[in-house]
């Protein structure tokens, strides 16, 4: 990843900006720009709901001029350190397409937002706007929580050898190529990482896949990238319940995970694996798609 521009979602009235914080040092190692966006909607400022037209507007007016006097105020400490940082407040329903229009005619290279404990009914609505953000970012998306990166941050790409998922091939090189990218930025270690799970056959008996198969699979696809061999991993455990413990032993910050688009359908039966796990692991998830970015009536699991 060339990283020249990155894209920060920045929280309204939020005390902690975790996307900041990431995407600061982030830069800074990356030399590259910030662009910082705050998208708001509220519709007691829309037109005829309290007030006429005129008003509405000059109120909408008002309160995006101090939007960005407050975003002004956040890319001040990052200048003075020598970055370049431009600003952007955004009004429109719903806030996720703001920000992925906004990505789409700015054009960073990565896209920063700070993601939280999402309970078990949001995640079956599908609301929550970082859900929105995986599936129709057209960039890579680092999705952030509160816990600081070790000096050294290690990187796990959770790749899938067998395309079992019918995964484009190219996507696991680009997983891969990434976890290198932020790896590099921090000296930290590279590392790949696969579940061989197989659901039970009939609901009875387990599927036993060949481990020497998948191990041999998976070292040379990291050869294929520098990666040392003692630096692959793989489980017979579901992703959901292996993929926490390879983070722990690992201490990982992130895990770089992909996302391809398939049916409505599927969604609601089978889920997004990036949005299974995301609530699963305590690091962060940079969700990379293949080169075919979908539009936005695409639905992603």
């Amino acid at each position: 990843m060339n990283l020249n521009k990155i894209l920060v979602v920045i929280e309204p009235d939020a005390e902690v900006q975790a996307a900041l914080d990431k995407a600061g040092p982030i830069a800074k190692a990356a030399g590259a720009e910030l662009e910082l966006v705050l998208a708001e909607y509220s519709p007691y400022l829309e037109d005829g709901y309290y007030f006429d037209p005129v008003q509405a507007a000059k109120l909408r007016q008002e309160h995006n001029s101090a939007r960005k006097e407050e975003l002004e105020k956040l890319a001040d400490p990052w200048r003075q350190q020598g970055l370049k940082v431009d600003s952007q407040a955004c009004w429109g329903k719903p806030e996720h397409t703001e920000i992925v229009n906004r990505a789409r005619d700015s054009k960073p290279d990565l896209v920063v937002s700070a993601t939280r404990h999402h309970n078990k009914v949001a995640r079956l609505l599908l609301s929550n706007e970082d859900w929105e953000l995986v599936r129709y970012c057209p960039v890579p998306l680092l999705l952030v929580k509160d816990k600081p990166w070790p000096a050294k941050a290690g990187v796990i790409a959770a790749v899938d050898p067998d395309h079992a998922h019918d995964k484009p091939a190219t996507l696991d090189h680009k997983l891969i190529e990434a976890a290198k990218a932020f790896a590099g930025l921090s000296g930290g270690a590279t590392h790949l990482y696969h579940s061989i799970w197989l659901p039970p056959l009939a609901g009875m008996y387990s599927v036993e896949a060949d481990g020497d198969a998948e191990t041999a699979k998976l070292t040379a696809l990291a050869d294929a990238h520098g990666v040392a061999a003692d630096a692959c991993h793989w489980s017979r455990v579901e992703i959901a319940d292996s993929l926490p413990e390879v983070v722990s032993e690992t201490q990982a910050a992130i895990v770089v995970m992909g996302a391809v688009s398939r049916s409505r359908l599927d969604r609601l039966l089978i889920g997004n694996t990036a949005e299974r796990i995301l609530d699963h692991v305590e690091c962060d998830v940079l969700v990379v798609k293949p080169d075919e970015i979908p539009a936005l009536n695409t639905v992603l699991i």
